[in-house]
């Protein structure tokens, strides 16, 4: 016949283990309605230390180099203080789990084996050393591996101070492992969420950058030149167009591999003289052109012209050899709200004028 302190006794169980799965289901909704990790994984610690009967949480992730950094801990202060930000290796990992005793899909260590030496702890004095075998020993240890859909090792979530200073039942055991795969998820999704922005940035930079050189293109000086062309202030606007001389010599002689090499330096070079408020842009195999607002435009496109084509009649190493070429720079400047088409044609009118003077220079000292 049932007690009624054995039926008292089911139903705070009972009422426990609900609770736990209300924990949980609110930890998976945080899961699934935020991309932070650090937001999720103190979500996810939280509801480990409400409903698994312990009162510290720890996870580390896996961080793009390899190790392993603690991102989120529940419990003291002094905790938080000693463990986040700490970094283990893989191979510390490896060597704890293979002291470890396997229960399900979690890992126990117990207190008769040693930590690895590089590896950061934390360890309670608050709990006595239990003479009970299935008391909770001050140095035991409890993780529930983190893993990917294809099954690698993504974190690790650990536990400590059992409230009832015992070794988990069955029942904690698998809250914890509930806990682990909704971690699982936050970092699955919080990773899917980092690659698609990067891919949508390396997407926004090739469309609107040239892939040799790294410089500006065609489209995203037409989107600089349009936004100049809607501002209201009265700032002046000009236009530079450079292009290489003898280029085609190095083409000719070098290759096209020599070719790329010397575009590579000199977009390097040119960048080097550019304000970061104006804008450098490849338009063509070998001319470039930039757009220079603000004031005294006239002093800035003159200074700013005579030092790149200064810098550009530097030899140049490639791998075939050393190459020279030159440039002949011509600019142009208006006001504010001058037509970009008609600076940009006057500027290059000025760059053919000084590239045809560099011609009959050439032509006169052979």
């Amino acid at each position: 016949m049932t007690s009624i302190e054995d039926l008292s006794s089911q139903l705070s169980d009972a009422l426990a283990q609900l609770d736990g799965l209300r924990t949980l289901h609110e930890v998976s909704k945080a899961v699934h309605a935020s991309l932070d990790l650090t937001a999720t994984m103190d979500a996810v610690v939280h509801g480990v230390t409400r409903a698994s009967g312990f009162e510290v949480a720890v996870i580390n992730v896996l961080q793009p180099d390899g190790d392993f950094t603690v991102v989120s801990a529940d419990g003291t202060e002094e905790i938080r203080r000693s463990l986040l930000g700490t970094r283990t290796t893989q191979a510390n990992w490896d060597e704890l789990f293979g002291k470890a005793e396997r229960w399900g899909s979690l890992y126990f260590v117990d207190h008769d084996h040693d930590m690895p030496d590089s590896m950061i702890t934390w360890t309670s004095g608050a709990l006595p050393t239990p003479e009970d075998p299935d008391g909770w020993h001050p140095e035991d240890m409890l993780f529930a591996p983190l893993t990917s859909p294809a099954g690698e090792l993504t974190g690790i979530l650990s536990v400590d101070l059992p409230r009832d200073g015992r070794r988990p039942g069955p029942v904690q055991r698998e809250m914890l492992e509930l806990f682990a795969q909704h971690a699982s998820m936050a970092v699955h999704h919080a990773r899917l969420h980092h690659e698609l922005a990067e891919s949508r940035a390396r997407l926004a930079h090739a469309a609107t950058h040239d892939p040799l050189t790294g410089l500006a293109n065609r489209a995203l000086l037409r989107a600089f030149t349009d936004e100049l062309a809607g501002r209201d202030d009265d700032g002046e606007v000009g236009v530079m167009v450079i292009d290489l001389d003898e280029f085609k010599a190095v083409n000719d002689v070098g290759g096209h591999d020599a070719g790329d090499e010397v575009l590579r330096t000199v977009a390097h070079r040119m960048a080097g003289l550019i304000r970061p408020t104006d804008l450098l842009a490849r338009t063509g195999g070998d001319e470039f052109v930039v757009v220079v607002t603000g004031g005294d435009v006239g002093t800035v496109l003159r200074d700013t012209a005579e030092r790149i084509h200064k810098v550009l009649t530097e030899p140049i190493e490639t791998r075939t050899g050393v190459r020279t070429i030159g440039a002949s720079v011509g600019h142009a400047h208006g006001g504010g709200r001058s037509d970009f088409a008609q600076l940009a044609a006057a500027a290059d009118a000025d760059m053919y004028r000084t590239k045809q003077r560099h011609r009959a220079q050439r032509s006169w000292v052979a």
